[in-house]
């Protein structure tokens, strides 16, 4: 084969125009079917064919979840980071929620969320004053113009990616421990609290939630709780309880007798309720009809 001649896509079959190839590790792919891959994947020319197909299904999907996707919370201005609480799911895009149907950006579950780290990128340009000349000359010692940006690095556990990086400022940020700087680490800060379990903020239900057996919770057996057979508890054979056959408590002997303190209780016999039938000679116990014959009791 020329190194010109037509190729068609093995994804969807259609000729691939000139310029247009994506290669993959056994086949080729165009460029329309490159682009519905996920953004955040960049491993496309290590994946076979069946790879690639298995994406792009995993991709309509997408489409269907982002469709019921709401986010309440949005951080940063070149990437935004959308987050929906109630679906415990977020989404990473530069775009407006209105404008998400030709990136199809991931909906990811936060409970994918294996780390989430705030990195900072410093960048200096040294200043520079005017000889005697025009000239330009260095400051002895030279001075720097210090800038930074803010980038959020979101680990997942995905199948087509591990790591998603978000750049929270639009523009360089001037000078450490400006204002605008600490804003930046403080939005930082919400994303991290957001989407995962540091901070103040749970990953179940968080946004500046308190965390079940957090401080400030209640907790089972804690300290200020009442526990089972505790101190300031009623306990069972306990001081200040009535004990069963203790002082003061009638004894369960049947004949509703009070012991004396120190003395041992004579329990008395029980009166004998037996008699004999007339007619059969035949011993009962109690009642008024003989067991033996049915005779009543004389």
């Amino acid at each position: 084969m020329g190194l010109f001649d037509k190729k068609y896509c093995d994804i969807c079959g259609e000729k691939i125009g000139l310029l247009g190839n994506r290669k993959l590790e056994d086949g080729n792919m165009c460029k329309d079917c490159a682009k519905k891959l996920s953004p955040f994947f960049s491993d496309r020319r290590s994946s076979t064919v069946d790879e690639i197909k298995q994406q792009l299904a995993y991709r309509e999907q997408n489409k269907q979840v982002l469709a019921g996707f709401s986010p309440m919370f949005t951080f940063g201005e070149d990437d935004k980071i959308y987050i929906d609480p109630m679906k415990q799911s977020f989404v990473v895009s530069r775009r407006n929620p209105g404008s998400w149907s030709d990136e199809n950006p991931d909906v990811i579950p936060i409970s994918s969320v294996t780390g989430c780290n705030l990195r900072v990128d410093e960048d200096r340009e040294e200043i520079y004053t005017q000889g005697k000349d025009g000239e330009r000359v260095s400051y002895n010692p030279p001075r720097y113009k210090f800038t930074y940006d803010f980038y959020i690095d979101i680990k997942v556990n995905n199948p087509y990616f591990d790591e998603i990086t978000a750049r929270l400022n639009d523009s360089d940020v001037e000078g450490m421990g400006t204002m605008e700087y600490n804003r930046y680490q403080q939005t930082a800060q919400q994303v991290i609290n957001n989407l995962t379990q540091n901070g103040n903020a749970g990953m179940n239900n968080g946004f500046n939630q308190p965390m079940n057996n957090g401080y400030n919770q209640p907790m089972n057996n804690g300290y200020n709780q009442p526990m089972n057979n505790a101190y300031n508890q009623p306990m069972n054979n306990g001081y200040n309880q009535p004990m069963n056959s203790g002082y003061n408590q009638p004894m369960n002997n049947g004949y509703n007798q009070q012991p004396a303190y120190g003395q041992p209780v004579q329990p008395q016999a029980p009166v004998s309720q037996a008699w004999v039938c007339p007619a059969c000679n035949a011993t009962n116990e109690g009642g008024r009809f003989c067991m033996a014959c049915g005779t009543p009791r004389g």
